[in-house]
């Protein structure tokens, strides 16, 4: 009698998820693998409610900073506060009907000489959130690299406690990091921004800062700032260490994505957001907007991380 039994399958059947449409053995396939088994847009989701988190503090101690900045800018010798927040602003008509930058610059007015107690309590708020946030970038990375934190040494208790004070240590030290780069990287962004303006005349030599191979030059600085921001992410802020060129690239990745919709939100605050007079809906859109934005650089965040981790696998 003949064995009716169908032959064993030669190879197991496509995965679902991103996996399955992708050819296996390349660079392409072992990427969408990574981000389906990571499941990196709800890794993202994740790091998004945690950066919004720490994002309520920090905006109470980045408004106070800035009330401080308009109240001292006679030292700067403006006579006009608003002027040096007007230089960062899209080349807009004043005064004009539906001008989209009248909210901006009526905020202006309000922040400056901006005092309030919760200052005070932004302070351990923002450490508290930013260490937590530092944290889940921690484990977020721990999962698409396949790493795991090493045994700190001792009993159960003891070991918890050490492997926390450790963590919470690293992630002060990467907040206080990220923070000077992010500084730097702004202020290098706004002076390009104030010297390429309006209105701005300098003497010899920091004319070649105004010239076209200053603007350059000041811009390949601030992105370099970037890319040393996102380096020191992923080489420092996971429990793998990734090597320096892996890291170049999964910085490289995410600087893209951060540049390129930087400036798409830039015409859109120039083109797309216009209107007759800003009412409820058009701040319901402002904080979704900020929402996707920092969903979108989450995802992008990790993505690098993603390139980054597959690329070494296949070097070795």
């Amino acid at each position: 009698m003949r064995d009716t039994e169908p032959a064993p399958l030669l190879e197991s059947p496509p995965t679902s998820g991103l996996s399955a449409v992708a050819p296996r053995g390349t660079f392409l396939g072992e990427l969408l693998t990574t981000l389906d088994r990571s499941n990196i847009p709800l890794l993202a989701s994740a790091l998004t409610f945690d950066a919004i988190l720490a994002l309520i503090p920090f905006s109470i101690l980045l408004v106070a900073g800035l009330g401080l900045l308009l109240t001292r800018t006679e030292y700067f010798g403006m006579l006009d506060p608003g002027a040096l927040i007007g230089n960062f602003l899209p080349a807009h008509e004043h005064q004009a009907v539906g001008d989209p930058m009248a909210l901006v610059e009526g905020m202006l007015v309000k922040i400056r000489g901006f005092r309030s107690t919760f200052t005070w309590v932004a302070v351990p708020a923002f450490l508290w959130f930013s260490t937590r946030m530092f944290g889940a970038v921690r484990v977020c990375l721990s999962n698409v690299f396949h790493a795991q934190a090493k045994t700190m040494p001792g009993s159960y208790v003891i070991s918890y406690l050490i492997g926390y004070a450790v963590g919470k240590g690293r992630d002060l030290l990467m907040v206080l990091v990220v923070l000077a780069l992010a500084l730097v990287n702004t202020l290098l962004s706004g002076a390009i921004s104030v010297l390429t303006g309006e209105g701005i005349y300098l003497e010899p030599p920091w004319t070649f800062f105004v010239s076209g191979l200053g603007v350059i030059l000041g811009e390949f600085v601030a992105i370099s700032s970037g890319v040393a921001l996102f380096v020191a992410l992923y080489r420092y802020a996971s429990p793998r260490r990734l090597s320096w060129r892996g890291s170049l690239i999964a910085a490289a990745v995410s600087t893209v994505g951060f540049e390129l919709a930087k400036r798409l939100f830039g015409l859109y605050l120039g083109h797309a957001a216009r209107g007759g007079q800003f009412a409820v809906d058009v701040n319901i859109g402002a904080a979704t907007l900020l929402i996707l934005w920092i969903w979108y650089m989450a995802l992008v965040f990790l993505l690098g991380a993603a390139v980054a981790h597959v690329w070494e696998g296949r070097r070795t």
